[in-house]
């Protein structure tokens, strides 16, 4: 850890804000980068004045959204048509894909912003979200919301902490992980339920007509 911190503080205080815009745009794009840490780390450079608060929470805030739309707009226009031209021709992987579509646009999108506290998911979900053309101003609402919440919580979380933030950071990001993974679980059961009923009363309606 202190070797990775080292390496990114160096090339943070060589490059400044820039440096740490392309570090969250890279990794939200997809590129093994540890975008949590960096927050942390960022937060933290603000408690020593290396840093300033504002500018630092808006170029991650920046730099993590923008990554979003040009990976759902990536998922839009080259997965969806790959899918729509090839897909059919894959038989049950299609069918697949397309109740896997409707399922994100009933409750997926709730993946996007719990997706960022969730490691290893935020990198796909706005790929998904394009591929499965989730309307765009849906994607930039649950999307930049939870990219706001974020960025303002593990900066401010490592501009609080200063030199401790390395001994709580990874006791604090587990337990967030597991508590929204917990929480895309219950969205989906509950969506999963109510889809259910649905498709019970619809039938029953069209009877009753």
């Amino acid at each position: 850890m202190e070797e990775m911190m080292g390496s990114f503080g160096g090339y943070i205080s060589q490059y400044g804000y820039g440096a740490l815009f392309a570090l969250f745009f890279l990794g939200i794009l997809g590129m093994p980068l540890p975008e949590e840490t960096l927050l942390v780390f960022s937060g933290f450079l603000v408690s020593t004045g290396k840093l300033e608060y504002w500018p630092t929470l808006l170029v991650c805030f920046f730099g993590s959204i923008l990554a979003m739309t040009a990976a759902y707009w990536i998922g839009r226009t080259l997965g969806f048509s790959f899918i729509e031209r090839y897909g059919k021709r894959l038989g049950l992987g299609y069918t697949v894909y397309k109740k896997t579509e409707d399922w994100f646009n009933r409750v997926g999108k709730w993946a996007l912003p719990v997706g960022y506290f969730i490691p290893g998911v935020r990198q796909f979900t706005a790929y998904f979200a394009g591929i499965t053309r989730l309307p765009f101003p849906t994607f930039m609402l649950y999307t930049y919301f939870g990219g706001l919440f974020w960025s303002l919580l593990f900066v401010t979380l490592g501009w609080q902490l200063g030199e401790r933030w390395d001994d709580v950071f990874d006791l604090v990001s587990r337990n967030l992980a597991i508590f929204f993974l917990a929480v895309l679980a219950v969205i989906a059961v509950w969506s999963y339920v109510r889809h259910k009923k649905n498709a019970v009363r619809k039938p029953k309606r069209e009877e009753s007509q």
